[in-house]
């Protein structure tokens, strides 16, 4: 469960006590309800975490903080325009309405940082006049009238008998010898780690369940296609009803519904029982078998074909699970994007706003699905460093490529994720094209522009000569709702 109120009181005491004074040096908001602020005090930095997320909140000093995905959320630029050298002049713990208020100044203007700890919770940034800059968190809701510029006042207090039950509750934290703030860095002792466990969980959880929702279809499709490749038995009995009818036309009566013929096989003279549409003419009733005959082999030969795509594609899904399930929490919340896009508990609502194809390598490459989507994948899921690709000077899908950071795009990932573009674009169909590409922080959406309408700077440009066979292999390899390893 997240901080008691005993221990609440400890953190925003000891706070009060030890840093005040402290200059607020540079901000983070990473998710909704999670910020940092690095406060400077004599002869070092401490990084303030502040988290309104449910059972996992609390005010403490992290050691670590989580990375910032793609474009900064606007209540990081803002707590990072209006906290850039402000002192913290207060902390205050209002318990009875659960929540934290951290007072600055600078130069007589004062700023409040608040953060709700009660359900559902979150972050506001509050001016000198209390009233709501801005504020992170999407739960405060229609009850709590909440929205930049209106006037905050604190939440509904708890039940007595609720404020009664938490006082009664013993603190857990547990100072260190060499702690230099014991009560704050016992508070991320006792919650930090569940908060990364907990998201990295939930990240294995996203990224796992397109190729979970893949392999359950491509096993059930691949059983019935195996069924289907499984006929050939079933398309050579029809060939040798059709031959022993040929034979023996003259034998036939048409309106018949039975016959018995004679069939000469290696294993001696059968007598075979054949039967009859009374609707055909005998050499009709032959003619229906070779067509059946025909029809079956080319479904045989078909089914076998699909049959190794879709092992392939079950291969690959189990591969990927098997990849994700051995990442550890570092390499999972490395992808902490996928958490800003809201999802319900068992996989995306509505689907992400990019498509997912496997590239050379193995390679992951994102297409916006949409206007709306591209600015979407570009501005809160990708990352600065990743690669954003685009059909020069034409409409179509931003496309992104998640590098490393540092990392080098190999030749052919580049000539793939190009290819997208194009296919992407209003040059689909074309045998060439100009793309171009470059980071992801080159790229800037201007005030007051369509959806999807960007600028940009320090691109490459080259032209690609479209190769059906690559473009084919692409198309193949996509995922249905993706943000996953390849």
């Amino acid at each position: 469960m997240s901080l008691r109120p005993v221990e609440f009181g400890e953190v925003v005491a000891e706070a009060a006590a030890r840093l005040v004074g402290a200059v607020a040096q540079k901000a983070w908001c990473p998710l909704p309800r999670l910020a940092y602020v690095e406060l400077r005090v004599p002869g070092r930095s401490v990084v303030l975490c502040l988290c309104a997320e449910g059972e996992l909140s609390r005010l403490s000093v992290a050691e670590d903080r989580f990375p910032t995905p793609g474009e900064p959320a606007p209540f990081q630029r803002w707590l990072r325009q209006e906290l850039t050298g402000f002192k913290l002049q207060a902390a205050r713990y209002l318990e009875e309405s659960r929540a934290i208020i951290l007072e600055f100044d600078r130069e007589g203007v004062r700023r409040r940082l608040v953060m709700e700890v009660g359900a559902p919770g979150g972050l506001l940034l509050l001016s000198d006049n209390n009233r709501v800059l801005m504020l992170s968190g999407e739960g405060f809701g229609p009850r709590r009238n909440l929205y930049p510029g209106a006037q905050w006042s604190p939440p509904e207090p708890v039940s007595a008998e609720a404020l009664a039950k938490g006082r009664a509750q013993p603190s857990r934290l547990e100072p260190k010898e060499d702690d230099t703030l014991p009560r704050l860095q016992a508070a991320e002792r006792v919650l930090g780690q569940k908060d990364r466990t907990s998201r990295a969980d939930t990240i294995r959880r996203r990224l796992a369940q397109p190729y979970r929702a893949r392999l359950k279809r491509s096993s059930r499709t691949l059983e019935k296609v195996r069924a289907e490749a499984q006929r050939g038995p079933e398309a050579e009995k029809h060939r040798e009803v059709g031959e022993l009818l040929a034979q023996n036309l003259h034998r036939l009566k048409r309106g018949a519904s039975q016959v018995t013929l004679t069939s000469y096989t290696e294993a001696g003279v059968e007598e075979v029982q054949v039967k009859l549409d009374p609707k055909r003419t005998p050499k009709e009733e032959a003619d229906w078998h070779f067509h059946q005959y025909r029809r079956l082999l080319r479904g045989v030969e078909q089914a076998r074909h699909r049959e190794a795509e879709l092992a392939r594609e079950v291969a690959h899904a189990q591969t990927a699970l098997t990849q994700i399930e051995a990442m550890d929490d570092a390499a999972l919340l490395a992808q902490v994007e996928v958490l800003q896009v809201t999802q319900g508990e068992e996989g995306p609502k509505g689907g992400l706003p990019f498509k997912e194809y496997v590239g050379h390598g193995g390679a992951r490459i994102w297409v916006g699905r949409g206007a709306e989507d591209n600015d979407q994948l570009t501005f809160k899921v990708a990352r600065p460093w990743h690669l954003w690709l685009h059909a020069r000077g034409l409409p179509g899908s931003h496309v992104v490529v998640p590098v490393e950071k540092n990392a080098e795009v190999a030749q052919e990932v580049l000539l793939d994720a190009a290819h997208l573009a194009l296919h992407h674009s209003g040059a689909k169909g074309e045998p060439r094209g100009e793309v171009s590409y470059m980071p992801v922080k080159f790229v800037r959406k201007l005030k007051g522009a369509a959806p999807g309408q960007v600028t940009y700077a320090r691109e490459k440009t080259f032209v690609v000569r479209m190769e059906p066979e690559r473009l084919e292999r692409l198309l193949k390899s996509r995922h249905g709702d993706p943000g996953s390893l390849a």
